[in-house]
């Protein structure tokens, strides 16, 4: 019909289609970035919390069995020890303790300890100890006079000791879920209290 005006034909074009993808995607990426730091870090603050709760259990039967117990960490895992004063030794936890059983961490989680504001530099993982070892250790940590050696000192001694009195090393641990991430830090008073303290992002 004469006079007629045709409306604009509709749609988009190829160019507005793939910027419009391109922003999408980026917006995807960063969600999931944030989601996964976000799991990263709830896994290392429950991993924090299930050693504050260890360290109360260990500490309550330290005292009602009037036994020494410590604390061995590892860059990548952690162990409670209980001092056997007839072998002179420290001696990891029957392995049928459960919850006070070797613990490693998830993924590729490290941590740093921290004992009297100084960085302790802690070996890699825990090593195996042959019957042969254990005897020449027993030997070594048996004073001159036949008695039990310190009980804080020796080889296989822990860095944290939780003693029959409820009195603990204090000492701080940092927990990351990888190497240079923000964590937490987990603050251990010597009568067993223990403070959570998130990383700033």
């Amino acid at each position: 019909m004469p006079g007629r005006r045709h409306a604009p034909h509709g749609g988009f074009t190829l160019l507005e289609l793939l910027v419009v993808m391109f922003i999408i995607g980026i917006v995807a990426a960063m969600a999931t970035l944030s989601i996964g730091t976000a799991t990263s870090q709830t896994g290392i603050e429950q991993v924090a919390a299930q050693l504050a709760d260890r360290l109360t259990l260990v500490r309550e039967e330290a005292v009602m069995q009037g036994r020494e117990f410590g604390l061995r960490f590892f860059a990548r895992q952690y162990e409670f020890t209980v001092y056997d004063f007839d072998q002179g030794r420290w001696q990891p936890v029957a392995p049928d303790a459960g919850l006070l059983q070797a613990q490693k961490l998830p993924g590729e989680a490290v941590l740093e300890l921290h004992v009297d504001g100084r960085n302790v530099a802690l070996p890699e993982e825990r090593p195996v100890v042959e019957a042969e070892q254990e005897t020449r250790d027993k030997a070594m940590q048996r004073a001159g006079d036949g008695r039990p050696a310190d009980p804080a000192r020796g080889r296989d001694a822990p860095q944290v000791l939780i003693l029959s009195s409820g009195d603990v090393t204090p000492f701080a641990v940092h927990l990351r879920p990888a190497i240079g991430s923000p964590g937490v830090r987990l603050e251990v008073a010597d009568d067993g209290s223990t403070q959570t303290v998130r990383d700033e992002f």
